[in-house]
């Protein structure tokens, strides 16, 4: 019989995934948070491996024996080392679109948050006071701004679209986007142009050699004073050091960040102690017909290796 391991999740349960092989014949074995010699014994003579936030690493795929392909349960895939699976024929899939809708919705609150001090006004009244509880000059109009999307895949795009009715002035950066784009108030723009004229700079790029620490202190330096900057991408887009000094020189106006490069954030982590940071843990992807379907199509790309079919969203 062949086996599946899914070396950790974060769900209650594997049911769905459980229900998925045992109706074409094959074994389940999981961790929920294996340490890294587990992590070897675990997977080494697995046919099938579907991942969440494991790391597995070179030392790891280079201990496997048996496995025909690695499933990323997400969109995001840096914590495989693909190449070195490439290297021993072992493809590794990821689901890129079990959360658009999610991401982009989550993206426009953090947005209108940002422009409307929803959470400052909010508390301003609940803490028993009345009035605005932001500055005049940081109530703002999306409709006379500049918001920079850099990463126009599905997810950029849903956020465009959702943009597009506020009528604000839309920047999109992304190389492999090379055709003109026929959108109200959007145009195609290069990264320098985008971060010295966005008002608002939203990340929604993978992580790749070219894009880790895309917003550093080069690029930083090129921003305007009280540019405005959301990551919902992910986590190693942004030096972090290079952000926080900026946000210490109070030349960044607000940051909402919901992936970061090291996780969970550690209690002490200066970025917590600001008062123009909006913090959420990495959510932006939830609901609950969003895990379903991540876990029902992780499942079965299991299934369609199995029965020697064509794979689909490979990445390497």
């Amino acid at each position: 019989m062949k086996n599946v391991v899914i070396t950790d999740y974060t769900f209650d349960d594997l049911s769905i995934e459980k229900n998925i092989f045992d109706k074409n014949g094959i074994k389940l074995t999981s961790e929920k948070s294996p340490s890294k010699k587990e992590l070897i014994e675990l997977t080494k003579n697995a046919d099938y491996i579907i991942t969440q936030f494991a790391k597995l690493e070179t030392e790891i795929i280079d201990n496997l024996l048996k496995a025909k392909i690695i499933v990323r349960y997400g969109v995001g895939y840096d914590n495989v080392d693909i190449e070195k699976a490439k290297s021993k024929n072992i493809p590794v899939c990821n689901v890129p679109d079990y959360c658009v809708d999610e991401v982009a919705d989550h993206t426009l609150a953090f947005i209108l948050n940002l422009t409307r001090g929803i959470t400052k006004n909010h508390q301003k009244v609940a803490d028993g006071s009345w009035g605005l509880g932001i500055p005049l000059c940081d109530m703002k109009s999306l409709n006379n701004m500049n918001i920079g999307i850099i990463g126009y895949g599905r997810i950029g795009q849903a956020v465009v679209d959702r943009l597009i009715p506020f009528k604000a002035n839309i920047l999109i950066s992304d190389p492999f986007c090379t055709s003109p784009i026929n959108k109200s108030n959007s145009s195609l723009v290069d990264i320098s142009y985008l971060l010295k004229n966005s008002d608002i700079i939203s990340l929604h790029c993978p992580s790749t050699e070219k894009t880790k620490n895309i917003i550093n202190k080069q690029s930083l330096s090129l921003m305007k004073k009280g540019v405005s900057i959301i990551n919902l991408g992910r986590g190693d887009l942004i030096d972090m050091d290079s952000l926080i000094n900026y946000l210490n020189n109070k030349t960044i106006n607000y940051v909402a960040l919901d992936v970061f490069d090291i996780e969970p954030l550690v209690e002490t982590h200066p970025i917590r102690y600001f008062d123009n940071v909006l913090l959420s843990s990495h959510v932006a992807s939830a609901s609950i017909k969003a895990v379903q379907k991540l876990r029902q199509s992780a499942a079965e790309l299991i299934i369609k290796c199995h029965n020697n079919e064509k794979l689909k969203n490979i990445v390497n």
